[in-house]
């Protein structure tokens, strides 16, 4: 099965602490839940110290993940598109929150 990445509708739900947002990635028929957008003590390949991950389910005092992909340059692929997406939404609602300009938006996220 081939999936088309740029087809994948990415929903955001932005939320406060160290998990900066939950994501849902709609292929159409499936929907899969439970992506999420963390804060990270490392920086990821885009200079950011964001961190995704899948949904993950706890068993033996370990987090096991319930989707994998095994092509590791489509979840790269994925990972991006997710931060990219993260990104805007957060802008945006910094935006409404401070009631800024596209240019102040702009100036204030580069």
């Amino acid at each position: 099965m081939t999936i088309d990445i740029e087809k994948i509708v990415i929903k955001i739900k932005l939320t406060d602490g160290k998990m900066k947002a939950i994501v849902a990635l709609d292929f159409g028929d499936v929907v899969l839940r439970g992506f999420r957008v963390q804060d990270s003590q490392y920086e990821n390949e885009r200079g950011e110290k964001l961190w995704v991950t899948p949904p993950t389910y706890q068993g033996g005092g370990k987090y096991h993940p319930i989707v994998f992909f095994p092509d590791k340059d489509f979840w790269k692929r994925l990972q991006i598109r997710i931060l990219d997406a993260y990104q805007a939404a957060d802008r945006d609602r910094h935006k409404k929150a401070f009631g800024l300009s596209d240019e102040e938006a702009d100036a204030y996220f580069k």
